[in-house]
C-alpha cells in the first residue's frame, strides 16, 4: 500500500495557496513581486502537467489520436443547474468551481442533486452535434472536483442514478450514442480534488486538512470509480485526469498501471501528473505560438466558463473557432473544444447553431485536415500549413492586401496550385529566388481558405523569420536574441476566476543597454506601421527606449498601461495594450534586423514585451 504523510499534505496546502487555486488566493498574494508571479506561472505547468511534455515516439495504436484533430469536451454536472449562481449571489468565471468559490457546505451542495432532473438530455443529439462539427471523439466529465459522479457508481452513492430524481446513467447513454455515430469516447475524472470527501483534497471549509488520509480516499473512491468507468462502458479512447496536486509519483504509477491493465489502448493525458501522461494537455485556453513535438492538445471553451453559466454570453463565433482550430492543428496538436449543457440537459442554442457552421467549413477542407501532418513554416504568423505525400495545404486566415502570398524559403518544385474549395488554378510567380502565388482580390471563403500545392517530390520551407508586404507580421519572443532580459514562455493570469490568459513575454530588463533583437528576411521593399504589445507599470512610465532598424536609431517611450502586476492593490494583474511607435521603411529586399533597447536607468524591469507587430502602411 502507498502512503501519504501529514508533512506532504502541509506542503501541498502551501502549493494550493501559492498557485491561487483555492478560492481567490490571487488576491491574498497582492503584494507579491513580478518575479514571484512568474514563478507561480511556471508552477501552473506542474499543476496542469505541462512539465511532462516531451517529444515522444508515436505508436501505431495512437495514430487515431494524431489524425483526429478535433474533439468535443463536455463539462456537465450538478453545478450546471446553478449556472454560477448560489442563493442569489453571482460567481463570475468558471461555474464548475461554484462549490469551492462559495465554500458551500457538503450537506447544502448535496441538495442540488435532490432537484437535478435533466429531462432534456439527449445523448444522440450531443453525438450528432459532434459529428456535424467535424469532431472525432468526445470527452465528458464523469466526476469533477465537486465529487458527484455522472454515472452509476457502486463505489459511492453520490451519483446521478442513486442521488437524483433523474435516475439514469448518462455516461452509458452517451457511450452507446458514440458507438452509433462512430465517435471515440473519453472520460474526465478528477483524481485528487474531491470536495465531497473528507480524505480527498480541496475542501478546507468542511474538513480538517491535518486529518486527511489521501490514500484512503484513493483506495475507497477514486481507484474503484476509475475501474468502473474503464470496465462498464466499452472501449475508451482517453481518460482525462486533472489537477494532480497532492498525489505522489507512486500513486500516479499505480493509477496509470490500472488504466493500461483494463484498457491497454486508452490514452492518458499529462494531468495525471509527474510527467507520466501519454500526451500533453496545455494550459486552459492556451494556443502555442510555435510547433510542439509528440502528441498534445489545446483545450478551449465556447465562452469563458467550462460549465454552463447564466452570467456568460461571451460566445466565440464560428470564424474565431475556425482560426483557433487552424492555429492548433498546423502546429501538430488536437483542438478539444468545450460545450457546457444546461442543468436541464439541453445544449445552449449558441453551441447548437455555431458548431455546425464550423463543421461546414471543415467539410469543405477535410482533405487538408484529417490524416495530414503539420509543416514547420518557422516564425510566420500569417501562414500555416499541413502536408501529405504529393500535396501541401496552405491555410490563409487573413487575406493579403497586395495580391501576393509569399512562400517563405520554398525549396522544391510545385507542379500545380489551386484553391481547395473550388479548384480555381493559381499562378506561381518568382522574384529572384523567392516564390509567391498571385491571388485574386477577394478570398473565395471569408472565414479562411486553403490553397493546395501539388508536387511530385517533397517540398519544404525555410524556418527563417519573414516580414512580407501585404500581411500582418509579428515578431515573437521565442525567436529573438536577447541580452540582459528574461524570456518566459507563458505568463499566466486570470481576469475573472478560471479565465486563464497566456502570454509569452520578455521582461526583467537588467538596465541600460538590455536589448532584444530579431533578424528577418523580406522579399521586397515596404513601409510598415510598428506597434509594441506590452504592459508597463507606473515605475517604468516614460522610461526611454531605442528602436534600432538596420542600424538606424529612433528614441521612444512606453506609457503606463494600467498594469498592477505584483503591486499592492486589491486585484493585481497585467494590463496589455498596443502602442504605435511609428512608421518604419524597409528600403530593399534581403536580411534585416530590428532591436528594442532600454536606454534609461530603470531598475524596476521596464516593460513586459509580448510581441512586435508590423502592419503594411498602405
Amino acid at each position: 500500500m502507498l502512503s501519504t504523510t501529514s508533512s506532504k499534505l502541509f506542503r501541498y496546502k502551501f502549493v494550493w495557496v501559492l498557485l491561487g487555486l483555492l478560492n481567490l488566493a490571487l488576491v491574498s498574494l497582492a503584494s507579491a513581486q513580478t518575479t514571484k508571479r512568474i514563478s507561480e506561472s511556471v508552477e501552473m505547468d506542474k499543476l496542469w502537467g505541462e512539465s511532462g511534455a516531451k517529444d515522444i515516439h508515436i505508436a501505431d495504436e495512437d495514430r487515431w489520436y494524431q489524425e483526429a484533430k478535433f474533439a468535443m469536451f463536455i463539462h456537465w454536472g450538478l453545478y450546471s443547474k446553478q449556472g454560477g449562481i448560489w442563493k442569489g449571489e453571482h460567481y463570475y468565471g468558471i461555474s464548475e468551481w461554484l462549490m469551492k468559490r462559495g465554500e458551500i457546505p457538503v450537506e447544502d451542495y448535496e441538495t442540488i442533486a435532490d432537484e437535478f432532473n435533466p429531462v432534456n438530455f439527449d445523448a444522440d443529439a450531443i453525438a450528432q452535434l459532434a459529428v456535424d462539427a467535424g469532431m472525432k471523439y468526445i470527452v465528458i466529465t464523469s466526476k469533477h472536483h465537486d465529487g458527484f459522479a455522472m454515472f452509476h457508481s457502486k463505489a459511492s452513492e453520490y451519483n446521478i442514478v442513486d442521488s437524483t430524481p433523474f435516475g439514469r446513467d448518462i455516461i452509458k447513454e452517451l457511450a452507446d450514442a458514440c458507438k452509433r455515430y462512430g465517435l471515440k469516447l473519453g472520460f474526465y475524472y478528477s483524481q485528487s480534488q474531491d470536495w465531497h470527501e473528507k480524505n480527498a483534497l480541496g475542501n478546507t471549509w468542511d474538513f480538517n486538512e491535518e486529518e486527511v488520509d489521501f490514500q484512503k480516499y484513493l483506495q475507497e473512491k477514486a481507484i474503484p470509480q476509475v475501474k468502473e468507468i474503464l470496465t462498464n462502458y466499452g472501449d475508451i479512447g482517453i481518460i482525462w485526469f486533472d489537477t494532480p496536486v497532492g498525489i505522489t509519483k507512486e500513486q500516479v504509477v499505480e493509477i496509470k498501471a490500472l488504466v493500461k491493465e483494463l484498457q491497454p489502448n486508452c490514452l492518458v493525458n499529462s494531468r495525471i501528473g509527474h510527467g507520466l501522461g501519454d500526451f500533453t494537455t496545455l494550459g486552459d485556453n492556451q494556443i502555442p505560438d510555435h510547433p510542439l513535438g509528440g502528441l498534445w492538445e489545446s483545450i478551449d471553451t465556447h465562452n469563458n466558463s467550462w460549465a454552463f453559466s447564466h452570467l456568460d454570453i461571451n460566445w466565440k463565433t464560428d470564424t474565431e473557432i475556425i482560426h483557433r482550430f487552424i492555429r492548433v492543428i498546423c502546429k501538430g496538436g488536437n483542438y478539444m473544444f468545450n460545450i457546457g449543457p444546461k442543468g436541464d440537459g439541453s445544449i445552449p442554442i449558441e453551441s447548437r447553431t455555431i458548431l455546425p457552421e464550423v463543421g461546414k467549413w471543415i467539410r469543405s477542407y477535410e482533405e487538408a485536415i484529417y490524416g495530414t501532418l503539420p509543416v514547420d513554416l518557422g516564425n510566420q504568423v500569417w501562414l500555416e500549413a499541413t502536408q501529405r505525400p504529393g500535396k501541401t495545404y496552405l491555410f490563409i486566415r487573413d487575406w493579403p492586401t497586395d495580391g501576393r502570398l509569399w512562400l517563405p524559403g520554398l525549396e522544391g518544385e510545385v507542379a500545380n496550385a489551386y484553391f481547395l474549395v473550388n479548384g480555381q488554378s493559381l499562378i506561381l510567380g518568382k522574384s529572384g529566388k523567392d516564390h509567391y502565388l498571385h491571388l485574386p482580390t477577394l478570398s473565395p471563403d471569408a472565414k479562411a481558405t486553403v490553397i493546395v500545392l501539388e508536387h511530385s517530390k517533397p517540398i519544404s520551407f525555410k524556418a527563417d523569420q519573414w516580414v512580407v508586404p501585404g500581411m500582418e507580421n509579428e515578431l515573437l519572443p521565442h525567436s529573438a536574441d536577447i541580452k540582459g532580459i528574461t524570456y518566459t514562455d507563458q505568463l499566466r493570469w486570470m481576469e475573472i476566476f478560471g479565465d486563464w490568459q497566456h502570454y509569452p513575454i520578455l521582461h526583467e530588463w537588467e538596465g541600460k543597454g538590455s536589448s532584444v533583437e530579431w533578424e528577418f528576411y523580406t522579399p521586397g521593399p515596404g513601409q510598415y506601421l510598428l506597434d509594441i504589445h506590452y504592459s508597463c507599470d507606473l515605475d517604468s512610465d516614460l522610461k526611454e527606449g531605442l528602436l534600432v532598424v538596420d542600424g538606424k536609431t529612433q528614441n521612444f517611450v512606453p506609457v503606463y498601461t494600467g498594469d498592477t502586476w505584483g503591486q499592492d492593490v486589491e486585484r493585481p494583474m497585467p494590463r496589455y495594450m498596443s502602442r504605435r511607435i511609428g512608421l518604419i521603411n524597409i528600403a530593399e529586399k534581403g536580411n534585416h534586423t530590428l532591436r528594442i533597447q532600454l536606454d534609461d536607468d530603470d531598475s524596476t524591469g521596464w516593460i513586459r514585451l509580448n510581441k512586435i507587430k508590423l502592419s503594411p502602411a498602405q
